[in-house]
């Protein structure tokens, strides 16, 4: 990582890195509200500082959280490739799906994993155009925790039906959809869940014959709408990144704080912005993916260890995911993505501060969790069967990293916390 301290003046040198209904039930929470703070309101350190935070906020933004959501653009892109090759050979097979279908379906379930992991480090940048209207973007992209297979398998057969319950004065567009019925959940829900009975507790009228049809016909029906809920995303990312990038989108908002017309009075207050997105590894990582399904909280089991709440339970991936976080949060903080040179990042601003030890511990908290993570041969699921306290343990690492986001890195900073987490002291 840098260890040069950069002071006012060296802007240009950061700049110069630019790139150019259902009746079922379903989980109470929305994944994007984690941090509704209101940061857009200008903070402003408690003494002054002579670090560059404008040339910090240019850094993160050309180098961290441009590029990642340029990625996931691309991974959308692909996956949209990927089922819609995959969904023409299932068409085409007869009586079961063919070899080519079953390999093409395994190259699909791939270049979802591959989406997912992109999105997964999209999930720790959330600000901006992924908060407005309290994440509806965002949520249309990825509504978890908020899902109903229920609802899923109900848009699979409208869509085919072209029409929503069988009534021809409301046509299917899934545009129109809410985001539990569209969006990457629905497609790991059409890729890999292999209970192709229908998840809902009462079958409507479209479903009614759905469990009796044979399953070459359901995985049809599947891989139909999964073409176009890939499409669907494909949208939203290309939305993403206009509304970040475009002309007058979020990033020049950040990168121009403290200039007439921003909506950030300070660059400090627009490293706060970001900052903020930080704390969705408490609020969603250290909490939802870990202590709902430990039990820690409760959770559908109640007080014990639940693996039917895990993240992505079909795919098997949720542990991929809080890698793809842990990756996003790192990046962040060092001020680089994985494999790339190091760059200006939070680790000089508390390198300036006198805050070593404050960026040394939270350094060395993140390499212990990438540690305890690759330590766990199974997926979360399973591992939450067989060894729970290894899932314990990575749960304990990261609260380690969030109690330092939540105290000395804030406090050392002069930055302040999400509303959400304001009263959170575990």
């Amino acid at each position: 990582m840098k260890k040069a301290i950069l002071k006012q003046g060296a802007l240009a040198l950061a700049v110069a890195f630019a790139l150019g209904g259902c009746g079922e039930s379903t989980s109470s929470s929305q994944g994007a509200g984690f941090n509704d703070s209101g940061s857009g309101e200008p903070t402003s350190p408690t003494e002054p500082t002579s670090f560059d935070e404008a040339a910090l906020v240019a850094s993160l933004v050309d180098n961290v959280i441009t590029p990642a959501f340029t990625l996931f653009h691309q991974q959308a892109q692909a996956q949209q490739s990927a089922i819609a090759s995959y969904c023409e050979l299932e068409k085409a097979s007869v009586q079961s799906s063919s070899e080519q279908a079953q390999t093409a379906m395994l190259e699909a379930q791939d270049a979802w994993l591959d989406a997912m992991g992109a999105w997964q480090q999209v999930e720790m940048m959330q600000m901006g155009p992924l908060l407005t209207n309290n994440g509806e973007l965002r949520n249309r992209i990825y509504s978890w925790p908020a899902i109903s297979r229920c609802g899923i398998d109900q848009d699979v057969v409208y869509h085919q039906d072209g029409v929503i319950n069988n009534d021809p004065e409301r046509p299917y567009d899934i545009s129109a959809r809410t985001a539990t019925r569209r969006g990457l959940f629905a497609l790991q829900h059409v890729l890999f869940n292999e209970q192709y009975d229908h998840h809902c507790s009462v079958a409507n009228d479209a479903l009614a014959d759905w469990n009796s049809r044979t399953v070459l016909a359901r995985k049809v029906a599947r891989c139909e709408y999964a073409v176009t809920a890939a499409m669907d995303v494909h949208n939203s990312s290309a939305e993403l990144l206009e509304k970040w990038q475009g002309d007058n989108g979020f990033a020049a908002e950040l990168k121009s704080a403290g200039q007439s017309g921003s909506q950030f009075e300070s660059a400090h207050s627009a490293l706060n912005h970001i900052s903020d997105a930080m704390f969705y590894l408490t609020e969603v990582v250290k909490d939802k993916k870990l202590a709902e399904p430990i039990g820690i909280l409760p959770n559908s089991c109640g007080t014990s260890a639940c693996p039917q709440d895990v993240e992505s339970l079909d795919a098997k991936s949720s542990l991929a995911n809080i890698k793809a976080n842990l990756l996003a949060f790192e990046a962040l903080v060092v001020g680089q993505r994985q494999g790339e040179p190091a760059l200006v990042g939070f680790d000089d601003y508390l390198d300036d501060e006198q805050a070593s030890a404050t960026k040394e511990r939270m350094l060395q908290g993140i390499s212990d969790t990438k540690a305890v993570i690759a330590a766990i041969e199974s997926d979360l699921a399973t591992a939450l069967l067989d060894n729970e306290e290894q899932v314990r343990e990575v749960h304990t690492q990261v609260k380690a990293i969030t109690d330092e986001l939540k105290n000395d890195f804030i406090n050392e900073l002069a930055l302040e916390l999400p509303t959400t987490s304001a009263g959170d002291n575990d």
